[in-house]
């Protein structure tokens, strides 16, 4: 039913547990659950109680898991709108692949927020019988915010399952989504020390009653391409949902473990810990090393090189005027989504755009985007390029429904469907500007502290700065980074262009590879002797997932994103992506030249690299950079000589060298640049220059 024009649902923020400038913590969900102090227990059982009531709610309210998770994409119908501008753009309130994307998604984040702890107040405070308990919950409810998951921060897990004591750190997903039932205390027998077992509501979601989510508008997801591919993932029929479920390609083959839902988080885990990004000696893992990146003024020097992977404000001729611009928050953060939902033969909700927000690990992924899209605004506040301001050429949105197709994305436009009063007006990007007035910050964002006061007892804005960078230097700078690292002279990205509609908006994931290419064709698990799927080839250094939404018929079936469809019939929507290479190569080279000197001793494929000497690496990358394209399911797709939808460009920068070169490299299928830029003795990046010569072509 349509809301009333005076029954929005106003988004305030959580206003209790506020003193003065110091609001309440994000907190990372793995230093929160399972919890340490009484409060944090309290909190953990205040949360999981209250998602497994938002999530038991019927699925045609408002204020349903279901509804609030279906904003993302299906179920796309409008949400807290009388009705949507039926001129505008087409249909959903997507803004992936727009300069809107972190704005957007902190209203979200926060409506979800708000909801679950409007439930804890409202549905399970009140039913506490004892007043003493009543009130310790209470206290615990005003100071709870909604916790993330930082997948760039490696977890505490047991190292010998004979042995409690003994401990690793690994990669992994939070403890509090890894079990289907959880205990949490009693709140309705009164005692604190009482505890029952339940549902995990963080395991999966279920959708109430015993109709499929299909039931409810949710469809399956279907894509067919100009040459006739076809996919078919029938997520109608589920009614719960998975991570790394095998993967159904026809109706036929559907079973009981698609229906009720397949977690295998030992997969999710074994996709971060066994690729190759992960898996090095020097422990410089690439995704710690992007998020790191993406901090560094000197690197991402603008709002709109960090928000999207829009390649709209960077030069359309993969020129190398400014490599670094490629690196962005959303590549990333599609990546992840990837890990999460599963690839190849498995699948997974948050791996699909229309279906990510019904797994209830998407909020927490989520949390921590907006994160770090927080400390970007924290250190940025003195770049003049800090926000939508400057923007040469202008973005113009491909329309949603309520933003008009070509309408200019500027801060004061409408994020819908979020509203902030109860005339129905929506929040725009200026409004949330500044998370601290929703009433929330995070654990490295607390201007407040003594610690950031000057001698003359005022705010130290330098102090703040240096001390987040100190911050983040400790929990993602790789210790083979170049300004760590003495045998590193060199720093070495890939740069990829990518359409992100190649295949009519099928996702696919570019992987890339250093080695002897017949060698990765040829590779098989060492102890099994099958064929292993290309995240787990030695080779492999890293991938690029489009997490695109199919868009065959979306806005005649009205069943998908019109915004996607839209970019589609554009033509090429050119998005950019970064990987950092530094790291596979040091490995490399540390690999020893008497174990594997050729490639006969060197049945990975992988050899020895003599050193990280321009001329070295622009020969080694000559002959041993490749990559292949995937869509979902693990089908492999040629990329056509002529007219190809990728384009990947490698770049070296010199990171104690006076000397300025370049070198230019060209194939018909991939191009590799060798770019050498001073830096200063403590390493901050410099602007890049390079005059480009065009030097021949390898195989």
């Amino acid at each position: 039913m349509a809301p009333k024009s005076n029954d929005f649902y106003v988004l305030t923020g959580i206003k209790a547990g506020i003193i003065g400038e110091q609001v309440p913590l994000r907190l990372e969900l793995d230093s929160w659950y399972p919890g340490k102090t009484h409060e944090h227990l309290i909190q953990n059982s205040l949360f999981l109680w209250a998602l497994k009531l938002f999530e038991e709610k019927d699925p045609t309210q408002k204020l349903s898991f279901f509804q609030v998770a279906g904003i993302h994409g299906y179920p796309y119908q409008p949400w807290d709108e009388e009705e949507y501008t039926a001129a505008a753009g087409g249909a959903g309130y997507c803004t992936h692949n727009s300069i809107l994307f972190p704005s957007w998604h902190r209203p979200y984040m926060l409506l979800y927020e708000q909801a679950l702890y409007e439930i804890m107040t409202t549905e399970i405070i009140p039913k506490i019988p004892d007043e003493a308990a009543q009130q310790q919950w209470e206290n615990a409810a005003a100071t709870w915010r909604l916790p993330f998951w930082d997948w760039a921060l490696k977890k505490a897990r047991p190292e010998d399952s004979t042995d409690p004591g003994s401990t690793k750190l690994i990669y992994d997903v939070p403890v509090i989504v890894k079990y289907p039932k959880v205990d949490v205390l009693d709140y309705q027998k009164g005692a604190a020390s009482l505890t029952v077992t339940i549902d995990n509501p963080m395991y999966k979601f279920t959708i109430p009653g015993t109709a499929p989510m299909g039931s409810y508008g949710i469809n399956d997801i279907q894509a067919k391409t100009e040459t006739g591919r076809f996919r078919t993932t029938p997520f109608s029929k589920s009614r719960s949902s998975s991570r790394w479920a095998d993967f159904v390609p026809q109706q036929g083959e559907i079973n009981s473990n698609w229906v009720d839902g397949t977690v295998n988080n030992a997969l999710v885990a074994e996709a971060l810990q066994t690729a190759p990004w992960y898996n090095s000696d020097a422990d410089g893992v690439p995704l710690a090393d992007m998020v790191y990146r993406l901090y560094q003024p000197e690197y991402i020097k603008s709002f709109a090189q960090f928000a999207t992977t829009r390649l709209a404000g960077v030069k359309k001729d993969n020129s190398l005027s400014d490599p670094a611009s490629y690196l962005n928050l959303e590549f990333i953060h599609n990546n992840i989504h990837n890990w999460t939902g599963g690839f190849g033969e498995h699948t997974g909700h948050m791996a699909e755009v229309p279906v990510a927000g019904f797994d209830p690990i998407f909020f927490m992924h989520h949390c921590n985007v907006d994160r770090q899209f927080a400390l970007w605004q924290a250190l940025n506040e003195e770049n003049e390029n800090n926000w939508f301001d400057n923007l040469d050429p202008p973005y113009h949105d491909d329309g949603t429904w309520t933003i008009a197709q070509q309408d200019v994305d500027t801060p004061q436009t409408a994020l819908a469907p979020f509203h902030k009063n109860a005339r129905g007006e929506c929040f725009t990007s200026n409004d949330i500007r500044h998370w601290t007035t929703l009433g929330y910050s995070y654990p490295e964002l607390q201007p407040w502290l003594d610690k950031y006061k000057g001698e003359d007892g005022k705010f130290d804005y330098a102090k703040y700065t240096a001390d987040i960078q100190n911050q983040l230097r400790s929990l993602y700078q790789p210790p083979a980074s170049p300004t760590l690292h003495e045998s590193v002279k060199w720093d070495i990205i890939v740069n990829i262009t990518y359409d992100r509609f190649a295949f009519d908006g099928i996702p696919y994931t570019i992987y890339l590879f250093v080695g002897d290419k017949t060698r990765y064709e040829n590779y098989r698990d060492p102890v099994t002797g099958q064929p292993v799927p290309p995240h787990k080839n030695p080779q492999h250094v890293g991938f690029v997932y489009t997490f695109s939404n199919p868009v065959f018929g979306a806005r005649a079936s009205g069943r998908g994103c019109g915004k996607c469809e839209t970019q589609a019939e554009q033509g090429r929507t050119l998005c950019r992506a970064q990987i950092p290479l530094t790291t596979a190569l040091l490995a490399r080279a540390q690999i020893d030249p008497h174990l594997a000197p050729e490639l006969g001793n060197a049945p990975e494929g992988i050899l020895p690299l003599p050193s990280l000497e321009k001329g070295t690496v622009d020969d080694y990358l000559g002959h041993f950079l490749h990559w292949n394209v995937t869509t979902s399911g693990g089908t492999d797709v040629e990329v056509p000589d002529e007219n190809a939808f990728i384009e990947v460009a490698a770049y070296h920068r010199a990171a104690r060298f006076d000397d300025l070169s370049s070198r230019y490299c060209v194939s018909n299928k991939l191009k590799v640049a060798v770019l050498e830029a001073h830096m200063e003795a403590q390493g901050d990046y410099q602007e890049w220059h390079a005059t480009v010569s065009i030097k021949g072509y390898f195989n």
